[in-house]
């Protein structure tokens, strides 16, 4: 007989309790944020002068001192929380006074928060295809401005056509841009030997040197010679607005689901995703199983650059229209980021991708309304990467058992330090 609902649901309670107790990739991801947010609280506290001069008066006035930490913490999270996602008070004002306009404000910080977490969401699935087949991919600074080039180019110079067929050409060309950075350093792997580490590192270089070249001295400028900014993205050639311009989201969202189905078929479904995992987990496994090195490094080189490049295009046809001089750069850095926090698995990357959205928008208005400094989001997020990307320190701090059949751990290139 089929156990009754009050021990089936204790059944299921204790494995929830066993679950949390294991070191499974999302328990790490969720004490590993509850981490960084305590010691990014200590933090806090300690600079801000209010709080600190507090605990100066702890065993005189401790009331006073848990009352002021309290108030400061309250006021720096809660202010976090509001730029990412919205008030409730905001709101509710949009529920009572129903308009675009009300709804339009009390969603912008959701929109922005979505907005930024896309592009690192499409480049840090790229990154994790290379990093799954054991290929150290450090040059997605490269691809994401080769994309981005290529996405611009076609978005300011093919008028005539078509909105869908323009937007699609964009994204199509971003793909090739980041096809080609990838093609370098894997066809210099293959046929020299070179690192891929150093090669990445110098193809990041030189591609910003490219990119401001282009937009100082060519057609890619507004005015050549006068201001490094690219040439503005035709409307037709823009990612139109999800839902208008209420939530400011663009299509981007639609790419970037696109691109994460692809990376978990590509990697779960897949023949070419199991050679790439085979190969990435044991080298002498794959080569004794037919699987040819050189193939799996220049493909996976060629597949990663090109989802990298698809979101330099994301990038530059749905939110800056135009390219910078400083574009790709700290973009680049931060994919390699989520890719590692996110454990190169889909939906790490996007709980990854999220996080970061939520500590750029949040800790700008956290600095306007708590008097936090900016800088110290960033501190934040520092300290949280390091607990992510130290599974065995949390697992340790947590007391958690270890999981069977872990899968979350990172394959490394063996070109590294070689």
């Amino acid at each position: 007989m089929p156990p009754s609902p009050p021990v089936a649901s204790r059944s299921r309670f204790r494995a929830f309790l066993v679950w949390l107790r294991t070191a499974h990739t999302s328990v790490i991801f969720i004490c590993s944020l509850i981490s960084g947010l305590f010691v990014g609280a200590v933090v806090i506290v300690l600079t801000i002068p209010a709080s600190r001069s507090s605990w100066g008066q702890l065993f005189s006035h401790p009331t006073h001192t848990f009352s002021v930490t309290g108030d400061t913490l309250g006021n720096a999270y809660g202010a976090l929380l509001s730029g990412a996602f919205g008030t409730p008070s905001v709101f509710g004002h949009a529920i009572t006074h129903f308009s675009l306009a009300s709804w339009s404000v009390a969603l912008s910080p959701v929109g922005s928060t979505i907005t930024t977490a896309v592009p690192l969401a499409i480049s840090g699935m790229g990154l994790a295809i290379a990093y799954r087949s054991g290929v150290f991919n450090i040059g997605a600074a490269s691809q994401l401005i080769g994309g981005g080039i290529l996405a611009s180019w076609v978005g300011f110079s093919l008028g005539s056509l078509p909105m869908p067929l323009h937007v699609a050409l964009g994204l199509l060309a971003g793909a090739v841009g980041g096809f080609i950075g990838g093609l370098v350093p894997g066809v210099l792997k293959i046929t020299t030997g070179a690192n891929e580490v150093i090669v990445g590192i110098m193809l990041n270089y030189a591609m910003v040197g490219v990119l401001t070249y282009l937009i100082s001295d060519t057609f890619f400028s507004e005015l050549a010679g006068a201001s490094p900014e690219g040439r503005v993205t035709l409307p037709t050639g823009s990612l139109p607005y999800l839902f208008g311009s209420v939530v400011g989201i663009d299509t981007g969202v639609i790419v970037a689901v696109i691109a994460l189905i692809f990376g978990w078929l590509l990697l779960s479904r897949s023949r070419l995703g199991f050679e790439f995992e085979l190969f990435g987990g044991s080298p002498g496994a794959a080569r004794l199983a037919g699987i040819r090195q050189r193939r799996v490094f220049l493909v996976s080189f060629c597949v990663s650059g090109a989802v990298v490049g698809l979101a330099g295009a994301v990038e530059i046809i749905g939110v800056q229209h135009q390219l910078q001089s400083t574009f790709g750069g700290d973009l680049g850095v931060l994919a390699i980021t989520v890719a590692f926090v996110g454990r190169n698995r889909p939906l790490g990357i996007v709980l990854a991708s999220i996080l970061y959205g939520v500590l750029q928008n949040g800790g700008l208005n956290m600095q306007g309304v708590a008097g936090v400094s900016y800088q110290l989001s960033t501190v934040i997020e520092a300290i949280i990467v390091l607990f992510m990307i130290a599974p065995a320190l949390v697992t340790e701090l947590y007391r958690l058992r270890p999981a069977l059949n872990a899968s979350g751990a990172l394959s490394l290139s063996r070109g590294w330090g070689q």
